[in-house]
């Protein structure tokens, strides 16, 4: 019996070690692939470039028509072009806000991609280059969270994947919390 539940703690220690999709709804975030994993990089060389995506995951809403996010990078990094997921659009890009209308309504997925950053980490001491996701400046909504918009004209604040500190980084020790309940939870439960 011991062994079994050293076994189950280890499986579930485990598994929780590596990125899974938020859990919550709604929830906008900055990740290295189209799964909504991979929130770092580590023994990033400088002068190479990555896509970075912003998605939306587990949106509620079958159809949206835009969004607006806004971001911050912290380091030494450059972002080269924005791809947006949805050809076509109205976009408007001040300084690190991003506001985007579609055409017609989108229909969404459990990951939905709306662009596609592809940024040059250029630190040659290999420091860390931090990207954080929040509201825009100024922003439809308040609190200033990003926001989707459905087909209807109604406004959604999706709040972020990390609610403290970076939402997607480079070399900087995958200090990238984020919000998942599941694996703690899990542990305890056991001890019950």
């Amino acid at each position: 019996m011991k062994k079994l539940l050293l076994l189950l703690v280890t499986m579930l220690v485990a598994t929780s070690a590596f990125a899974v999709l938020d859990p919550e709804p709604d929830r906008m975030g900055l990740y290295f692939d189209l799964e909504a994993d991979v929130s770092c990089l580590e023994d990033v060389a400088p002068f190479s470039t990555h896509d970075m995506h912003l998605i939306l995951t587990r949106p509620t809403a079958d159809m949206i028509y835009g969004f607006e996010a806004g971001h911050t990078m912290d380091g030494q990094g450059l972002i080269l072009g924005l791809t947006f997921a949805v050809p076509n659009n109205f976009w408007y890009e001040l300084p690190d806000n991003i506001f985007c209308g579609y055409g017609a309504p989108q229909p969404t997925s459990l990951a939905t991609l709306l662009v596609t950053f592809n940024v040059m980490y250029l630190d040659t001491y290999l420091g860390p280059l931090n990207f954080t996701l929040h509201g825009t400046t100024p922003s439809s909504m308040d609190p200033a969270y990003p926001t989707i918009l459905l087909s209807d004209g109604v406004l959604i604040s999706t709040p972020t994947s990390t609610p403290y500190g970076p939402t997607a980084q480079f070399n900087g020790g995958c200090t990238v919390v984020s919000t998942e309940k599941v694996s703690f939870d899990s542990i305890k439960s056991l001890y019950r």
